[in-house]
């Protein structure tokens, strides 16, 4: 169990574009899938060159068939791979309290089912793709996605608040705990969070956007980068959601703002409407 237990009903801040916080209420709390942007930041960080095959870091054993998917398919979703979230068997086992899954049980139930199209051929979120590309920067650099994340992003920025859980994390959620975010679960307090989504470390993971099928309200016309959602022309950053908590960070090119929003809550798109909230009320 983790010697560190949030326990907040929310957190939020919004910074103009020069760094100055206009709003804050710090409590750390789960990110949930923010973290892929962090992960794809230090992707980018280590020098990886997206275009390069998994396959070289990678074993058959572990991804069958890998020749095919680069670190570009991972980091934009289009690899192909089968996500978990949506899996019958996931759910079952959390709702009955089992341990998380190894890594071999997790692969067994997404990479080494059948890819869902070609690599490069369509556009499928998955979380399994994400703790690839953990495997991806661990190996190059030999070390823990704990210690990439101090040594490059917490330390050096000054995001105190910022560190990979483990074991349990929440105090309201004992059954839960943090191996069933394969990827890695992050927690952070929102002003840190708006520091590292507009930071010199984000702008490079927009070089590369590919259009997201099956647009829904607030999205008009979807796209994905390297660990980025964006609204071409008006905002780019992340959602996260999961048991008890949802997560949003976007930045406002037109404004300069940048906000975000972690809150106690099963309402999946409750932070974002937030933030949008937020960002409208100071942009008016």
């Amino acid at each position: 169990m983790s010697s560190r237990l949030v326990d907040a009903e929310s957190s939020c801040a919004v910074a103009d574009a020069d760094g100055n916080l206009l709003v804050r209420e710090d409590a750390p709390l789960p990110i949930y899938s923010i973290a892929k942007t962090i992960i794809a930041s230090l992707v980018l960080r280590a020098g990886i060159d997206p275009a390069a095959p998994v396959s070289q870091w990678l074993g058959n054993d572990l991804l069958p068939d890998n020749r095919a998917i680069t670190v570009e398919h991972l980091l934009c979703h289009t690899s192909g791979l089968t996500d978990y979230g949506a899996l019958p068997a996931y759910h079952q086992a959390i709702q009955t309290g089992a341990p998380p899954w190894s890594d071999a049980q997790f692969a067994a139930h997404t990479l080494h089912q059948p890819l869902l199209f070609e690599p490069g051929q369509g556009w499928s979120y998955s979380n399994p793709g994400y703790w690839l590309l953990k495997q991806v920067i661990e190996r190059e650099s030999g070390m823990p996605l704990a210690e990439l994340v101090r040594r490059f992003v917490s330390t050096p920025f000054g995001l105190h608040s910022l560190y990979v859980a483990e074991g349990q994390f929440a105090a309201d959620l004992p059954w839960y705990p943090s191996g069933w975010v394969w990827h890695g679960l992050m927690v952070a307090d929102a002003s840190d969070v708006v520091r590292f989504m507009a930071s010199d470390l984000v702008r490079p993971l927009l070089d590369v956007q590919v259009a997201v099928p099956h647009a829904q309200p607030p999205w008009r016309n979807p796209h994905y980068g390297y660990g980025l959602m964006v609204e071409p022309g008006d905002r780019y950053g992340h959602n996260g959601g999961g048991p008890g908590y949802s997560a949003s960070c976007f930045h406002f090119p037109d404004s300069g703002l940048t906000a975000c929003v972690l809150m106690r809550t099963d309402a999946e798109d409750a932070a974002m409407q937030r933030v949008l909230s937020l960002v409208d009320d100071l942009s008016s």
